[in-house]
C-alpha cells in the first residue's frame, strides 16, 4: 500500500501550476537577443561566489554544464576539472561563451547547442552535472532524469524560491496579481518520487532583491522583461514608484532572488 505522499504525482502539480502561472518560458530569439546584455552582468556576484563554494569538483573530473548560457560556470569552473561540457538552445548564448573562453585562455570547454526539453541522445555522461537557474522546462521529471543519468558521481541545481521572479513590493506597487510559478518545492517533491533522496539549501540575497546601480530605463526593461511586457498605466506606476525611492535615497525592489540549492550523489 502506498502511503499519501506517495500516491501524489508531484510532476503533474508541476506541470499544471507552470500552465497557469502568469510567468512563461522565453523562446530561444528572447534568448539571443537577451545574451549581449547579460554576459555584462552575470560572471560576478553572491549567487555565483555560493555555487563556486558548494559545487565539490577535483581536476580529474568531467562537467556538464547545462543551460549554460555565456559561461557563468563553465569558465569559473574549467581551471578546476578536466574537462567542461557546456550546452545551451541559444547559438547566441554560445557564441559569446567562445569567445570568452578564447579572452581568458581556456581551452578545455566544449560547447554545443542543445534543447533540454529535446533529445540527450548526444549529451555525454559526466562526473558532474550543474543545472543553474535554467530548469523552467514543461515536463520536470522527464529533465530530472535525463540530468540523474547523465551523472557519474553528483548533481547539483538550483531553482526559484516563491511565486515570482519579482520582489512583491513592486508587484504591489504596479497593482500587477499573477498566478504563482511552480517553486522549488515541486522539483524537490517530483525528486522523491523519483526514489532520489536530495540534499536543499538556500542562496538568498543580501540586499533583499533591491538594487542600486540601474537607471530608470534599465529599471522599466527589467519589469518588462520578467512581465511578459506592462501596461501603460503599469509603467507609469514603476516610474514613479523609482523615482520617489531615488528621492528617498531608498533603493528601488526588483527581483525576487531567492533560490534553492539542490543536490545529490549518484
Amino acid at each position: 500500500m502506498k502511503s499519501t505522499i506517495e500516491a501524489v504525482d508531484f510532476n503533474l502539480l508541476y506541470t499544471m501550476q507552470k500552465f497557469a502561472s502568469s510567468h512563461k518560458k522565453k523562446d530561444v530569439g528572447a534568448w539571443d537577443e537577451k545574451a549581449s546584455q547579460m554576459n555584462l552582468k552575470i560572471h560576478e556576484g553572491y549567487y555565483n561566489d555560493v555555487i563556486d563554494a558548494r559545487v565539490i569538483l577535483s581536476s580529474s573530473d568531467t562537467l556538464l554544464d547545462i543551460g549554460c548560457g555565456p559561461g557563468t560556470f563553465s569558465l569559473r569552473f574549467a581551471p578546476k576539472v578536466k574537462e567542461v561540457y557546456a550546452f545551451d538552445f541559444s547559438p547566441k548564448m554560445l557564441e559569446i561563451l567562445a569567445q570568452n573562453a578564447k579572452e581568458k585562455g581556456i581551452n578545455n570547454i566544449s560547447h554545443f547547442c542543445c534543447d533540454m526539453e529535446g533529445s540527450w541522445e548526444n549529451v555525454p555522461v559526466c562526473d558532474v552535472v550543474l543545472a543553474s537557474r535554467c530548469l523552467e522546462v514543461d515536463d520536470l521529471q522527464k529533465v530530472l532524469q535525463e540530468l540523474d543519468t547523465h551523472a557519474k558521481k553528483a548533481v547539483y541545481v538550483t531553482f526559484k524560491v516563491g511565486k515570482s521572479y519579482l520582489n512583491e513590493e513592486i508587484l504591489k506597487i504596479i497593482k500587477r496579481d499573477i498566478v504563482p510559478k511552480p517553486d522549488y518545492i515541486y522539483v524537490l517533491n517530483t525528486l522523491y518520487n523519483m526514489g532520489i533522496l536530495a540534499t536543499v539549501d538556500f542562496i538568498f540575497p543580501k540586499k533583499c532583491g533591491c538594487i542600486d546601480s540601474t537607471t530608470e530605463e534599465e529599471y522599466i526593461q527589467a519589469l518588462l522583461w520578467s512581465l511578459d511586457g506592462i501596461t501603460p498605466e503599469e509603467e507609469a506606476l514603476a516610474r514613479e514608484y523609482f523615482l520617489t525611492c531615488k528621492a528617498q535615497g531608498k533603493n528601488p525592489a526588483l527581483r525576487d532572488n531567492r533560490w534553492a540549492f539542490i543536490s545529490w550523489k549518484k
